[in-house]
């Protein structure tokens, strides 16, 4: 199961997302990726930053972290940054690629966007984004028409 915890500027950034039903939508996608007998729960916490790279931080131990540019600017953007670097996180837990320190430290931008590990997170994002946004939105629309019924109708006894 995937959760995703976003800080208090994300939610109040992006009020009309609701990360609870994004967090469902995760979760399917990660459970596609970690084909194990025994499935773990993450928590990623998403955190706004003030510099114009998001990314993944990746050998953290069990706490994981995703920090999100402030430079995004519509929800759909947002989207694609996040399933970009949920790709990442999928790299480091489920195919246990190293991404090492050293490895992404030497930015030459050549380097860097050419590196099997950003061209599979690019495809992935871009591939996927119509996707999960039609699940999410149907998801979404579920949770709507069933909200009605959430109260107890029948007789006390």
């Amino acid at each position: 199961m995937i959760i995703l915890k976003p800080d208090k500027k994300i939610k109040s950034r992006f009020k009309d997302i609701d990360f609870q039903t994004l967090s469902l939508v995760f979760s399917l996608l990660f459970d596609n990726v970690y084909k194990v007998k025994k499935k773990r729960n993450y928590t990623i916490n998403l955190k706004l930053t003030s510099g114009i790279f998001s990314y993944y931080c990746f050998q953290t131990g069990s706490a994981v972290r995703m920090n999100i540019s402030e430079v995004i600017f519509d929800e759909k953007q947002f989207y694609t940054t996040l399933l970009h670097e949920f790709r990442h996180f999928c790299q480091d837990k489920a195919f246990r690629i190293p991404l090492t320190r050293k490895y992404y430290d030497d930015r030459t931008e050549q380097r860097y966007l050419s590196s099997p590990a950003e061209i599979d997170a690019d495809n992935f994002s871009v591939i996927t984004l119509p996707t999960v946004m039609k699940l999410y939105n149907r998801m979404l629309s579920f949770k709507r028409s069933v909200s009605n019924f959430n109260s107890f109708n029948g007789k006390q006894i």
